[in-house]
């Protein structure tokens, strides 16, 4: 629900509570049920307020987060072509998917699927 919306609801139902109160404290029998009557649509609206956020709070929200990481290795970088272990195709950049933390190649040539294994640093 708006926010905005929200906030109306509530100034309202306050409005009506007071109202409602105000009646009662008059004594007269037909005051004093009007007033009651009053201080139950008042808690009927915060109710419904209440219902309507505890629905929305367990929606899920997305959340998109964009971040810029500049990587720096400690040693020298070069490229090197990508080939297939099966049949030496080169690899392309679609050709590679990541699976469970590890990187698993699928030739495109040969249809050859594998895990791709990092090579020691030193």
């Amino acid at each position: 629900m708006n926010k905005l919306v929200e906030a109306l609801l509530v100034f309202v139902a306050i409005v009506v509570v007071l109202l409602g109160a105000i009646f009662i404290m008059a004594g007269d029998s037909a005051d004093m049920l009007t007033g009651a009557v009053l201080v139950v649509i008042a808690v009927m609206m915060f109710a419904f307020i209440y219902r309507v956020e505890k629905i929305a709070a367990t929606k899920p929200t997305l959340v998109n987060q964009t971040f810029n990481v500049k990587m720096d290795g400690s040693g020298k970088f070069e490229d090197k072509e990508m080939k297939c272990r099966s049949c030496g195709a080169p690899l392309v950049d679609k050709d590679l998917k990541v699976v469970q933390g590890g990187i698993m190649v699928t030739c495109s040539y040969c249809g050859a699927t594998y895990a791709m294994e990092e090579a020691p640093k030193w």
